[in-house]
């Protein structure tokens, strides 16, 4: 017996996966004309993202940085990434979100980046889309947990595991970039990935992402929330049940000997169970 494996390459080219792509190559072409005049590393200065920059007043470095590439080999494999990876999660969400999880998440990115360039030197600037790539990463283990992809086109392995491994990765990288300088942001990946999980965490794409109530096959992260909530919601149960027994036995003991029967006591457990079995007007029951 032998079990058929389908490979492909690359995802959907979507408007907006190919407005990422085209945008990402104009900058790299317009810094090597700029620079090929001006010097190297001078474009990198005015649009790359570092503490020193945002302190002399160049905000949009926030924005530029994601789309500044160091050499040609950075450009190809972080465009091969967003070519992989984007088209079937602009497709699921559509075009409208999935443009603002890419800029929030490479803006989210950036605000980590900030911060260890603070702790550091606040000098060399960084540059490109690996954080918002890295969010798109996970946006793509959440959805399809279960898919493997070829790591180094060789070694297949889980989409959750992938995102597993690159944020253990990424966290150790980042505690080694505390104690000198590396080539590499692991701050930035670090933060593309936390950035774009609390972008789904607060807002209704968690829902379409795989957290919602009643789905048969529910992602792996969305495993968690799920048994978080159940747990929640099998707290207000068994509170209520508690409630109910004891609002049943104290009114019977009111309705026999009436309400001055009641010990304090007594009445403060009543109070209790009044407010847990009736919530009030603002109280949500789900």
């Amino acid at each position: 017996m032998y079990q058929q494996r389908q490979i492909r390459i690359g995802g959907p080219l979507t408007p907006i996966v190919k407005g990422l792509l085209i945008a990402n190559a104009a900058f790299f072409i317009l810094t090597m004309i700029i620079e090929s005049i001006y010097g190297n590393g001078f474009l990198k200065y005015y649009l790359g993202l570092s503490y020193n920059g945002i302190m002399h007043g160049m905000y949009w470095q926030l924005g530029t940085y994601m789309f500044m590439h160091d050499g040609f080999w950075h450009l190809f494999f972080n465009c091969f990434a967003i070519w992989m990876f984007a088209g079937e999660l602009e497709e699921k969400w559509g075009s409208n979100f999935f443009f603002k999880y890419y800029v929030f998440s490479g803006l989210g990115a950036g605000f980590f980046i900030l911060l260890l360039s603070y702790l550091t030197d606040g000098l060399i600037p960084t540059v490109g889309a690996s954080g918002a790539i890295f969010a798109l990463l996970l946006a793509y283990g959440i959805n399809w947990p279960d898919r493997e992809v070829l790591i180094y086109f060789i070694f297949p392995i889980k989409m959750k595991y992938v995102v597993l491994l690159f944020g253990l990765f990424e966290f150790v990288g980042t505690m080694r970039s505390l104690s000198g300088f590396t080539r590499i942001s692991h701050i930035g990946h670090l933060g593309g990935l936390i950035s774009g999980f609390l972008i789904l965490l607060f807002t209704a794409k968690l829902r379409a992402a795989g957290f919602s109530r009643g789905r048969k096959n529910k992602s792996f992260f969305g495993g968690i929330v799920q048994k978080q909530k159940n747990r929640s919601t099998r707290e207000r149960i068994e509170t209520r049940i508690k409630a109910q027994k004891i609002i049943d036995a104290l009114l019977e003991k009111i309705a026999a000997s009436g309400l001055e029967s009641l010990t304090p006591e007594e009445k403060r457990d009543l109070e209790w169970a009044r407010k847990n079995y009736y919530p009030s007007n603002e109280d949500i029951m789900h």
